[in-house]
Parts: C-alpha cells; structure tokens; sequence
C-alpha cells in the first residue's frame, strides 16, 4: 500500500501537467502509454513471449499518433488499412511460423489499446477539451473509488463472481452514482472558476446544463468504465496473469490502471463531438 500510495503521488502530478498542458506533450505521454500498454496486452495474450511480429504494431501506432489530429480522418483510416494488410501479408510469407491468431492478436491490441486511449488525447484536443478530459478520469476513477467503498459498507450481491469476485452490484450502483455526483460537482466548481473556458458559462441557464451534461457523462462513463474493468479481468483470467506489467509500483501495468479509462475515453470524446 505504502508503495502505491508514493507512486501515485509521484506521477499524479505529472500526469495531470501534461494533460492541463496538452498538445505535443499529451500526444507524446498517450504514444508512450499506448506502447506499454500494447507490449502487456502482446505479452498477455502470447503466454508472455515477445513476437517479432509485434513491431507492425508499434511501427503502427507510431504512424497513427504521428498524424493524428493533423490529417483527414479518411487517410488515417487508409494507413490503418495498410497496418492490417500488412499482417495479412507477413502472414501469408511466414504462414509457418504466424499463425491468424497471432495476426488478430496483433491488430486487436493496436486497437484495444492505442487507439481507444488515443481518444484522451482527441478529448483534450476538441475546443472544450480543456473542461472535458478531466471527466474521462472522473468518470472512471471516481466509479472505482466509489464502488470499492458502498461494495465494502453493503455488497452484498456478487456482480461478476468469476471475473472479479470481490465486485458487487450495490458497489457498481455506487460507483455510477458517486460518478454522476463527481461530475456534477466538478462542473459547478469549473463554472465559478473557469468561466472562460465556455462562452457564457457564467450564466445560470448555461451553467446548469453544464453540471446535467457533466453528472451523465459521469455517470454513463462509469457504466462502461466497470465493462473496461471487467474486459480487462476477462482477459487476465483467460491468459491466467495477475498482473498486466509492474511498470508502475504498486498499481501493476499500464492496462491495471488504465483499463478503465480505455473505455470512458472514446465515450466522453464522441458525446462532446456529437452535441458540442
């Protein structure tokens, strides 16, 4: 515990400059996060071995953060065609030693983890990126915080005993709950003291919708933050790993802590591009 508790106050800090600073910075913290992550999902799901296949994957998400956010999303999608094709292609020159699975495994971990954490950094990127990226975190680490708690004090009902057999339905309730209302909270305090970073969010009308949008944004990111959580448990279970990495003292890998927020991220980027 003691460990966990001086590494997460060495790289909060950190972390959370880079996000408020975004840009070059963010993009270069997500590259990295996302290369981690994709060499612990490799290892995972390639019963600990490195393959030197894997390099089309990094090779990959290098490309993609290179250009992401400053070229067309249509050629983005073409030099993620060019990646698959270019498993198919080892495979079919190497189909002895390659198997589809190893190809699949491949293309799911670019995916799984460098493109659905990519999506922080489109959040921060987006014109109210600013407010918003913070709610990707609140979202799912509020829901644990919360759950871990009211799972505690009156769990009673296991919510999904072989994944995770200390989670419960009453924690998963609260956790959403105690999402929504940190969302809500974060929005109010936003308004009063960053009122710049929304036109008019100083008005009431405006400030109010503010808190509503942010407590749902909350609380739906938590429902699909347990579903990352639990994804994540899956996979665990399924490889028989207890941890992901040992990267970060006494959290594990970088998929032991962000497993939840790979998948609040591309839910709170699409619902602000899709309203704002």
């Amino acid at each position: 515990m003691r460990t966990r508790i001086i590494s997460s106050i060495i790289a909060f800090p950190i972390v959370a400059l880079i996000i408020a600073v975004g840009g070059i910075p963010l993009k270069i913290l997500m590259l990295a996060i996302s290369l981690v992550g994709m060499n612990e999902i490799y290892r995972a799901l390639n019963n600990g071995k490195p393959r030197v296949e894997n390099v089309l994957g990094y090779v990959a998400i290098v490309f993609y953060y290179l250009f992401l956010g400053t070229i067309e999303s249509d050629f983005l999608l073409m030099l993620i065609g060019v990646f698959i094709i270019s498993n198919l292609v080892l495979f079919t020159r190497n189909h002895k030693l390659i198997s589809p699975m190893n190809c699949a495994v491949n293309i799911f971990g670019f995916f799984y983890v460098g493109v659905l954490l990519s999506n922080v950094y489109l959040t921060r990127s987006h014109d109210y990126g600013a407010y918003f990226v913070w709610l990707i975190f609140i979202s799912a680490w509020a829901c644990d915080t919360f759950a871990y708690f009211t799972g505690m004090l009156i769990g009673k009902r296991k919510l999904a005993p072989i994944l995770s057999p200390k989670k419960t339905i009453e924690g998963a309730i609260g956790g959403t709950l105690g999402a929504a209302l940190t969302g809500g909270i974060f929005a109010y305090i936003a308004s009063m003291y960053f009122s710049n970073i929304f036109g008019n969010v100083a008005y009431p009308e405006v400030e109010i919708n503010l808190i509503a949008l942010s407590a749902v944004i909350g609380g739906v990111g938590a429902i699909f933050a347990q579903f990352g959580d639990l994804s994540a448990s899956a996979i665990k279970r399924y490889t028989g790993i207890k941890d992901y990495g040992k990267v970060i003292p006494g959290h594990g890998g970088i998929l032991d802590r962000f497993d939840s927020v790979i998948f609040t991220a591309p839910i709170v980027y699409a619902v602000i591009r899709i309203l704002l």
